[in-house]
């Protein structure tokens, strides 16, 4: 089908575009979001903040995002854990490579390319990836473990002064994206300094993304006075369990524990092990055996949608300040509806989606 033909998707058109200089970004908002991009007040914009992984990150969801943003005219800046350059997942540069899920291949030459001109170390793209250009994440505040704020109640007050840290980064950045790729699992998902980044975001209004697997880093920033994960009463998407056969395309190992031990039947399985072996905070449902959908439904709540339709070839779902893309090809219509969420003419409000015929429609 020609859906499933991965140079026939828009990523791989974006990509494509974006190698030779002819993406048209005011026509892609247009398209995709009935919105007219409005690109005089871009020059003046904060840097948007794209936070990958070491871990391993799905190339098209650092390069053809960034692209798009470095198009339209926006500065970006890529974050990881410890300032050091992302890693990207073999399986997202090789257009042979036959994705378990869906049956074919995922990633098209275009995508290839793009991602060979980031790692190229003569291009402009790959001025993003240095390392004294990355923002490292580690600094920011985690609160204290249960038990250590029981011995010393005081680490509590500690950490609430600690949060001007997360706002004051917030507050150098006008949005933030998460990318993801199955490294986002054991790098960004429970990272905590990480969760008070995005609270900070969340609390100032200001949009955030999450891309594919990046998104669970979203769900699981709680909400200090409900603890309520932030996505509580939001329209969602995140993979459906019908794509997640083996929890993605593998880790970068550079951790003692080997993560796929945590991936059975298709699902999450932490019984016996603690938060700190397997990078999982367990404040949403606390259940030792679950998905990405599990988790987002859980994480929405009563109040909230989740949508993800299985085997469409992509899904986007906006709800105000918050984009979350489904799965590896959505970061493009992703970050198209960030544009026209920050620069829109009017700017994008309310409950959007973005679904497999490429165009926009309100209120999933």
């Amino acid at each position: 089908e020609a859906n499933f033909d991965p140079s026939q998707r828009p990523v791989a058109a974006a990509a494509s575009a974006l190698m030779n200089g002819t993406l048209d970004v005011k026509s892609e908002v247009n398209r995709l979001t009935n919105i007219d991009f409005d690109p005089t007040g871009v020059p003046h914009r904060k840097p948007i903040l794209l936070v990958t992984t070491k871990f391993g990150t799905w190339a098209s969801e650092l390069t053809v995002v960034a692209g798009v943003l470095l198009k339209a005219g926006y500065k970006v800046k890529v974050a990881t854990e410890d300032g050091m350059p992302p890693h990207l997942l073999s399986p997202s540069l090789d257009p042979t490579f036959q994705d378990g899920a869906w049956r074919c291949s995922v990633v098209s030459e275009a995508e290839r390319q793009l991602a060979l001109r980031f790692l190229d170390p003569n291009s402009e793209e790959h001025a993003l990836l240095e390392p004294g250009a990355i923002v490292n994440l580690s600094q920011l505040p985690k609160p204290p473990q249960v038990g250590d704020y029981i011995k010393d109640p005081s680490l509590l007050s500690v950490y609430q002064t600690e949060l001007t840290k997360g706002l004051q980064l917030a507050n150098a950045y006008d949005a933030i994206v998460i990318a993801g790729g199955s490294g986002a699992i054991p790098g960004l998902m429970a990272d905590r300094g990480l969760h008070s980044l995005i609270l900070a975001f969340h609390e100032l209004g200001k949009p955030i993304m999450g891309e594919c697997n990046g998104g669970l880093a979203i769900a699981q920033t709680l909400d200090p006075i409900t603890g309520k994960s932030i996505l509580a009463g939001r329209a969602v998407t995140t993979h459906s369990w019908l794509d997640e056969y083996q929890g993605g395309w593998g880790w970068v190992r550079e951790f003692p524990n080997d993560p796929d031990s945590f991936w059975k039947n298709g699902q999450f399985d932490f019984a016996g092990y603690s938060a700190a072996e397997t990078w999982y905070s367990p404040g949403i449902g606390g259940n030792p055996l679950i998905d990405s959908e599990a988790m987002f439904s859980n994480a929405s709540g009563m109040g909230g949608v989740f949508f993800s339709p299985p085997g469409t070839p992509y899904s986007v779902v906006i709800d105000g300040n918050l984009i979350t893309c489904r799965t590896t090809p959505d970061g493009y219509p992703g970050v198209i509806a960030l544009l026209a969420i920050m620069d829109g003419k009017p700017p994008l409000t309310g409950r959007f989606f973005i679904d497999k015929d490429q165009m926009g429609q309100p209120n999933p």
